[in-house]
């Protein structure tokens, strides 16, 4: 199949992991900038702890500047101080004060515009600090407290909305959490995608870590493509939240 065959064939998923493998490639090559090229294949290899030191920032920060924001552009979510954002569309804001009179701890993310059922947040962590599993999953128990916050869960009630959905991650792993604030069902089976393969990938691929990764784009947009965009993109969620609740 010729590549003009090939990009032909690619279908709506195809393109929007597309467009976050190309926001990958921020994370590794602003670790390229600062000579601490290391320091990302230690974080590839094992959960050590993010050191905001050698990056002049704190880790937190530096995960959302350069990795979680980016990600969250490429599947469709765009910055609303960003250009690019013409005030219509999914877009998010950064360190929202919407609920701050009902909820005194206030989520990292706000994701607008996806659905007038749906309210979506997002709770960020500096990379290593949400783990597939076991006990190091931080932004999961942040997202798990607002389900169960019933002053937030009734005020969301009350606005007409219909589904509280959470998303927490550090960046590398990215985990789904869904509520249906009108009955109190919550889902304790959520996805949850670990993305670092992809991410390391595309590190290799760029030359910024040693590996033998030498599948090209087509594969990191494939893996991207089958678990992580079909459920997390903009274009996506709401029917993916509104189908786990049985609803058509």
């Amino acid at each position: 199949m010729s590549e003009n065959q090939s990009l032909a064939s690619l279908t709506e998923d195809d393109e929007i992991a597309g467009k976050v493998r190309r926001q990958l490639e921020v994370f590794p090559q602003k670790f390229r900038e600062l000579g601490e090229a290391g320091q990302l294949s230690e974080l590839f290899r094992s959960p050590k702890k993010f050191s905001g030191a050698r990056v002049e920032q704190a880790p937190e920060v530096f995960t959302e500047q350069y990795l979680i924001g980016p990600v969250l552009h490429g599947l469709g979510y765009l910055s609303s101080s960003s250009a690019e954002y013409d005030g219509t569309g999914p877009h998010f804001i950064r360190q929202p004060i919407t609920y701050r009179k009902v909820e005194p701890k206030q989520p990292d993310y706000l994701l607008k515009n996806i659905d007038p059922a749906i309210v979506c947040i997002v709770e960020a962590k500096a990379v290593n600090r949400e783990r597939m599993t076991g006990a190091k999953t931080h932004a999961s128990e942040d997202i798990r407290e607002y389900l169960e916050e019933d002053a937030f869960c009734k005020y969301l009630r009350d606005t007409k909305q219909r589904y509280l959905v959470g998303i927490g991650t550090d960046g590398f792993r990215w985990t789904l959490w869904m509520k249906d604030i009108h009955t109190g069902e919550a889902m304790s089976h959520n996805p949850k995608i670990d993305i670092s393969p992809v991410i390391r990938k595309v590190a290799s691929r760029r030359d910024v870590i040693e590996g033998d990764f030498s599948s090209g784009a087509s594969d990191e947009r494939e893996l991207l493509a089958e678990e992580f965009v079909p459920a997390f993109a903009a274009t996506n969620l709401p029917k993916y939240v509104k189908s786990v609740f049985g609803e058509n």
